[in-house]
């Protein structure tokens, strides 16, 4: 039993009947209090706890129907056992209706006592588990709630800490983009602008997440198509009569993914935007393209095509190509050069993995 002696509560205007069955639930372990009246029986209930009411169906004020409603109406009721002398199922049928938990027959020659103790176990085991059960949906709302909390209360932060370093390294970008205009050197001003491109592609990572609703994942066409308007702002001579064109695949990628692939096609624009056209003018392609298990990032040009290029110029391309080599080897990747008619692909290739996911119209087409 849940506790070590239980109280009952009989509310019975038959004194000889509560004498009766206080005698035997007493030998059984339980204390019990009688009230022969309905007004007795509430101001009992009102006063104590019991762990379980036996209700008689007739009482001399009212029915036990509508004392039963009066009982259940305070919080955290203890469960009510029905009482009846009628065989009228009629009458049983309404009491569980109103909420009690079991029912007996009154029949005092018969195995009523036996019975009605049997009913008053089950009701405080029932109203007991119901009891726990609901302490316990309670306890998992409650730490849903909080967990809910924490995860919003956590995403704000996220954005927020993404939007102070997207803020900070535009300023950067900004810096070394007007360091670049004021100098005179060439080679100066080609290595800042480089380094300008080279930090947009982070920032723009960092905006993409402040913006976003689910910090975990950056839209790869989105990330891109922003990050090439920053570019075509940004380079100056050698672009301003070129177009950069985008067209992708609807992927999502986890933000150290978006970093390294905005890296790569930084580079890669860059390089065709310097090598691919002396004069300064023409087209550069980028392309994301989803295969069964891989993913190609495309760059091309119709430019001149591969050239040597003069000792002084190694050294900054070789910067510029150590950085895509280890950008790919963090995508798990390889890059290859294809030549075409006229100009040059790049392209990278990548394999599909947990930090790179495809939306469903996608998969549909592939």
């Amino acid at each position: 039993m849940p506790n070590k002696n239980p109280r009952i509560l009989i509310i019975d205007d038959d004194e000889g009947f509560c004498q009766l069955v206080s005698n035997r639930l007493e030998r059984s372990g339980f204390s019990v209090v009688s009230a022969n009246s309905a007004a007795a029986g509430l101001e009992e209930n009102a006063a104590s706890e019991f762990d379980v009411v036996l209700l008689d169906h007739v009482l001399p004020e009212q029915d036990g129907l509508s004392l039963l409603a009066a009982l259940q109406s305070r919080s955290n009721a203890p469960p009510i056992v029905y009482l009846t002398g009628m065989q009228d199922s009629r009458v049983a049928v309404a009491a569980l209706k109103a909420g009690a938990a079991d029912y007996v027959v009154k029949d005092l020659h018969g195995d009523f006592l036996l019975l009605l103790e049997n009913a008053i176990t089950n009701a405080m085991f029932t109203t007991a588990l119901k009891r726990e059960r609901e302490r316990a949906e309670a306890a998992v709302r409650t730490a849903r709630d909080e967990f809910k909390a924490l995860a919003e209360e956590r995403a704000l932060l996220l954005r927020e800490v993404n939007h102070r370093v997207s803020n900070s390294l535009q300023l950067i970008a900004s810096l070394l983009h007007f360091q670049g205009d004021v100098s005179g050197n060439a080679d100066v001003k080609a290595a800042l602008k480089e380094a300008n491109g080279r930090v947009l592609a982070v920032a723009r990572v960092h905006r993409s997440l402040y913006t976003s609703f689910d910090v975990r994942w950056v839209t790869l066409s989105d990330y891109l198509a922003s990050l090439i308007r920053d570019l075509e702002d940004v380079s100056g001579g050698e672009s301003s009569n070129s177009v950069i064109s985008f067209s992708g695949a609807p992927i999502q990628i986890s933000p150290d993914a978006a970093v390294s692939i905005g890296i790569v096609t930084t580079e890669l624009i860059l390089n065709a935007l310097k090598h691919a056209y002396p004069n300064g003018r023409g087209q550069v392609r980028v392309l994301i393209r989803l295969r069964e298990s891989e993913i190609d990032l495309l760059v091309e040009d119709d430019g001149v095509g591969t050239q040597d290029d003069p000792p002084e110029k190694k050294k900054r391309r070789g910067l510029g190509q150590r950085i895509i080599a280890g950008m790919a080897e963090k995508l798990e990747g390889a890059l290859r050069y294809e030549k075409l008619s006229p100009g040059t692909r790049a392209v990278l290739t990548f394999p599909l993995g947990d930090h790179i996911r495809v939306l469903e119209s996608e998969k549909a087409l592939t």
